[in-house]
């Protein structure tokens, strides 16, 4: 019995999608990180324990401070977004990152209104091309945020 896993067009299909990750992957530095494209924090006022988010190339970080020693790390996968909710009032804002497992969620408040939408291009962008198998990758970071920005920015 033939399974469609075994199908010639699935194999064909297989070798041609490209590669998201690995020693070939120039997304991927030496040492095997993805590079930082954007990183923000809460506004100290408002937040006494100051959480942190960070946007790589391959995934999205959320640095929950509990304490003054204790933190939690919640880690979403750029083939895992669902979506990318923000809003924000004249000065501040926040972000709300779905994953499509049904697992963790990303909710980030308090963060200045010009960081919020930045993160959310950048999310949407790097979700698009996870999903779409575009390679958006230059050796020049900052060519490489632009190129993001605008795959999801909204027109």
């Amino acid at each position: 019995m033939r399974y469609p896993a075994l199908s010639e067009r699935w194999r064909l299909e297989m070798a041609m999608r490209p590669r998201t990750n690995g020693t070939n992957d120039q997304t991927v530095t030496q040492t095997g990180h993805s590079r930082v494209l954007f990183r923000a924090r809460q506004i100290f006022p408002l937040s006494l324990f100051r959480d942190q988010l960070i946007v790589e190339e391959l995934r999205i970080l959320w640095l929950k401070q509990q304490g003054p020693l204790a933190n939690e790390i919640v880690s979403i996968m750029a083939t895992d977004i669902a979506s990318v909710n923000c809003a924000a009032g004249p000065f501040f804002g926040h972000v709300h990152v779905q994953s499509l497992t049904g697992g963790p969620e990303i909710m980030v408040d308090n963060l200045f209104r010009s960081d919020v939408y930045q993160i959310r291009s950048l999310v949407e962008g790097i979700a698009l091309s996870a999903r779409e198998g575009l390679r958006i990758s230059h050796e020049d970071l900052q060519t490489e945020k632009q190129s993001l920005m605008r795959a999801g920015a909204i027109n």
